[in-house]
């Protein structure tokens, strides 16, 4: 059964949470929206994650 789009957004903002980049996350869907006020919200929120997602990803961890 596919996801609605309410579903989508909350289910991204859980992942983001879950990765450490909600408040950031939030931050960039606002960003987005600003720049581009005729897309779905659902379509800035998966944008905001991935582009947040392969920022982190890029990053090095810490090795304790």
């Amino acid at each position: 059964m596919p996801m609605t789009n309410e579903e989508l957004i909350e289910e991204l903002y859980h992942k983001a949470h879950a990765k450490g980049f909600f408040h950031e996350l939030h931050e960039k869907v606002k960003e987005l929206t600003n720049n581009h006020k005729y897309k779905c919200k659902h379509e800035l929120v998966r944008t905001a994650y991935n582009e947040l997602k392969e920022i982190k990803l890029a990053q090095p961890t810490s090795q304790n």
